[in-house]
């Protein structure tokens, strides 16, 4: 197998605070290669986000320490500076936010936005560079782009707002893009077609993908892998199909067990009890220990080690497999 493209290497993130220091993101390793699609995913709170703007370089350096390595082929970005950041970002990683009516500033036209990455990481004139701009609109099914190239953000609707973050990150080739929930609050009919066009500029480009998400449906339709993080620690890692034929973590499983089934539209759906754990005091043992149905008391002694249960398959459970436990 080739070297990955990126490789986390016991990424680590705090933030000091009044209450003490919360550690976001607690020691996770991860690797994604060329043309791949890893899914992110766990509740709100959970460090998919922050874990995010870490390998694009993008938290606070007065309120933040991060710590160990994000490697971006071969080179540790935690080591470059910032110029040298700025150069890769919108070139070479790219990002889609959350919110796009927050991330795209409402004083300048979506062409000007565009035309302003453009640029930035090219030679190119103004005028190719509006060029290329409503040629990225186009690619991401922006109706008359001629036209609404010149529109302010207001003017365009959540998911045409959306596809504009999408033909910005895209504008120059990156090798890797990360999409933090990019179907957030959109109907159902936008997200299916945001999830087919990012599908298809995949394959047309072999750009690489991190999908950040709490739906577990879209990550069935679009992940190659998938990585469970909970209270700031990946606890699942597996192939997309082996995950869920076989989930071999409980918070796993519970994740699972909350999707609506048509089978069974008048059963009460199973929720994980509980609360996550504060994270400026984190549990001594496994951090889902509180909330488990199959803790037993060495759970609790220290935090377990995320170790192989199948072929390629990490659990972070001293329990694991489950299969007995499930039956």
């Amino acid at each position: 197998m080739t070297a990955p493209l990126l490789e986390l290497r016991q990424l680590a993130v705090s933030f000091a605070t009044d209450d003490g220091t919360v550690r976001a993101v607690d020691g996770i390793d991860l690797a994604l290669q060329r043309g791949r699609t890893l899914g992110l995913v766990g509740e709100s709170g959970c460090g998919k986000s922050v874990t995010s703007l870490a390998i694009m370089g993008l938290l606070p350096p007065d309120h933040s320490r991060v710590s160990g390595e994000v490697r971006f082929e071969g080179r540790d970005l935690l080591k470059e500076t910032p110029r040298t950041l700025r150069d890769l970002r919108g070139a070479r990683l790219a990002m889609i936010f959350q919110e796009p009516m927050t991330s795209l500033n409402p004083a300048f036209t979506i062409g000007n936005q565009i035309v302003e990455a453009i640029r930035r990481h090219s030679d190119a004139s103004p005028a190719e560079a509006r060029a290329k701009a409503i040629e990225m609109l186009r690619l991401v099914r922006i109706p008359s782009p001629e036209k609404r190239v010149d529109d302010y953000p207001h003017k365009l609707s959540g998911g045409q707002r959306q596809r504009v973050m999408i033909a910005m990150a895209l504008a120059c080739g990156p090798d890797l893009l990360i999409a933090d929930e990019p179907t957030t609050a959109l109907d159902v009919t936008i997200q299916a077609q945001i999830l087919d066009l990012m599908r298809g500029l995949r394959r047309d480009t072999g750009t690489a993908i991190i999908l950040i998400t709490h739906d577990l449906g879209v990550v069935a339709e679009m992940a190659d892998d998938v990585a469970v993080m909970y209270a700031g620690q990946i606890v699942e890692r597996a192939d997309v199909k082996e995950l869920f034929a076989r989930p071999e973590h409980p918070y796993t499983v519970g994740l699972l067990g909350s999707i609506p089934k048509l089978d069974r539209r008048r059963e009460r759906l199973p929720s994980i009890e509980g609360r996550v754990p504060d994270m400026s005091r984190p549990p001594q043992g496994c951090r889902f220990a509180d909330r488990c149905p199959f803790v037993e008391p060495t759970c609790r002694a220290a935090v377990p080690a995320l170790t192989e249960v199948a072929p390629g398959h990490l659990s972070r459970c001293r329990r694991a497999p489950l299969s007995g436990l499930l039956s």
